[in-house]
């Protein structure tokens, strides 16, 4: 049989099984990227269960290893495999799981590799739905037992997707069952509320081409193509982390706009439940960037904000929202954008009163200079980039150290984290500070990154007291984050999981 009749579509499954009702079918399905040693054994083991062997291949859409998987393209996946002499149909699987080939199918044999002996290392618990179905249709399943390998962990050590310092950090973090033990603290925040406080923003990219410099002005001259809107601020940070918790509440102001909120309200997850305190006088904070097309190079950005706080009638009714709710929360992140929504009251309310406090102060072109960490006194945890610690210390040149012991005697925390872009992160704890490098070199767009390193440590840190994994965590979720253009795509869970695996193999 040659390749291109090997390959089927899912279509024609119950073809297969139809002109084949008296042969045993075996199908093993799997992504089967970096094809190794360890799969050429396993499918061939597979194929002496029964007459025809059927490999259902997992699409690239659905792959979600992290950055730089799947490794090889689904077209190139399934040629090699349909080189093989013992695999006989090949169908690529447009599904997260196997479920839907089983189904269609209707195989005798699902076969999976002697790691799955095991289920309760499977973290997604999908290979138990699968075993369910084939069970439900009359058939079996049978693990291989031969020799395994890790192809994430073969593309770790081969592909240059790490820097060499976070090879070192990893090869010297990793240890055996770390990825369950990070993954059994993940699903604590099954149990957890969380309450997030801050602007909400809409990020609105306008793609433009680049036209002739003007011959009269000093001008950039560009032609609109097109525009994207997407949520930014607190409601971006929400979504990242929206699938974790048992219950998520956020706190902000939307604007008097009806289309605006409508916006909002569509994108939002339904997971997150938004307590919006109204202000008629304030607008959604709109923050347009302009892009070329071709490079994604950003040339300008027009804000449209108040520069001015609440008014006191909007900031009594966040204060009577939190003294009513201050403990009906695990944890509450405070995502200070610095543009009006968190006055000097209602800061000092949270230091007071939340025990499990996490706060990242941002600064940008609306606020430099005055929306500072140190206008916090306390928090259990707190993370800040670079630049925003050197001025909230007043040291532009001195040591990660003394700018972490500055902010130890100005604000009361457990754990500080001090970000520095594709140079990785600082944490702080116990007088000790550790770095841990970032773990991704291809950059798309850092727009969302430090919020998702905010978010994601954040919520670890409710699980967790190790402040080396926290900060891992949080350079995780920034690794995957900086892979897409501002907020047209969050982070899921699904999709963290997988990488968290993929990075520890």
């Amino acid at each position: 049989m040659n390749v291109p009749t090997k390959i089927i579509e899912f279509k024609n499954l119950y073809l297969l099984r139809k002109k084949n009702a008296h042969k045993k079918i075996v199908l093993a399905h799997g992504t089967f990227d970096f094809f190794h040693y360890g799969h050429f054994l396993h499918l061939k083991k597979a194929k002496s269960f029964g007459d025809i062997l059927v490999v259902s291949l997992t699409a690239d859409k659905f792959v979600n290893k992290g950055p730089g998987r799947p490794f090889y393209q689904q077209k190139i996946r399934s040629d090699y495999l349909a080189s093989l002499k013992f695999v006989d149909y090949i169908i690529i699987a447009n599904f997260k799981t196997g479920i839907e080939v089983i189904k269609k199918l209707k195989p005798d044999i699902y076969a999976k590799g002697n790691e799955y002996k095991n289920f309760s290392k499977d973290y997604t618990q999908q290979i138990v739905k699968e075993i369910k179905e084939i069970n439900k249709i009359g058939g079996s399943f049978k693990t291989t037992n031969e020799i395994t390998f890790s192809a994430s962990n073969i593309l770790n050590i081969f592909n240059e997707k790490f820097s060499a310092e976070a090879n070192i950090f990893l090869n010297k973090f990793k240890k055996k069952d770390l990825f369950l033990n990070i993954f059994n603290k993940l699903k604590k925040l099954k149990e957890k509320k969380i309450l997030l406080i801050g602007d909400a923003i809409l990020d609105e990219y306008i793609f433009t081409s680049t036209m002739a410099k003007s011959p009269k002005e000093e001008i950039i001259s560009v032609r609109e193509l097109s525009r994207k809107k997407y949520l930014g601020g607190i409601l971006a940070t929400a979504s990242q982390i929206c699938d974790f918790p048992k219950k998520i509440d956020m706190l902000t102001i939307l604007g008097n706009q009806k289309k605006e909120i409508t916006f909002v309200k569509k994108n939002l997850n339904n997971n997150i439940k938004i307590i919006n305190i109204l202000d008629h006088k304030r607008k959604t904070i709109l923050k347009s960037r302009y892009l070329e097309i071709n490079k994604k190079q950003k040339l300008f950005q027009n804000n449209k904000l108040d520069l001015t706080f609440i008014s006191q009638k909007t900031e009594n009714k966040i204060l009577n929202f939190l003294k009513k709710n201050k403990n009906k929360y695990d944890c509450v992140l405070v995502n200070d954008f610095g543009h009006g929504l968190l006055t000097d009251n209602i800061k000092n309310f949270l230091c007071r009163n939340i025990k499990n406090l996490c706060i990242n102060v941002q600064t940008n072109s609306a606020n430099l200079g005055y929306n500072l960490i140190t206008n916090y006194n306390k928090c259990k945890y707190f993370t800040i980039d670079e630049p925003e610690a050197r001025l909230a210390t007043q040291q532009r040149f001195c040591d990660i150290k003394k700018i972490f012991l500055i902010l130890k005697n100005k604000i009361s925390f457990e754990i500080g984290s001090i970000t520095f872009g594709d140079q990785g992160s600082h944490v702080f704890s116990k007088g000790k500070i550790t770095h841990v490098p970032a773990l991704s070199k291809n950059v798309v767009d850092t727009l969302g990154a430090g919020d998702a390193y905010f978010a994601y440590s954040s919520i670890y840190s409710i699980v967790s007291k190790n402040e080396v994994e926290i900060s891992f965590i949080g350079n995780l979720a920034g690794a995957i984050k900086i892979q897409h253009l501002g907020h047209e795509k969050f982070i899921r869970k699904d999709d963290f999981i997988k990488y968290l695996k993929s990075v520890l193999a």
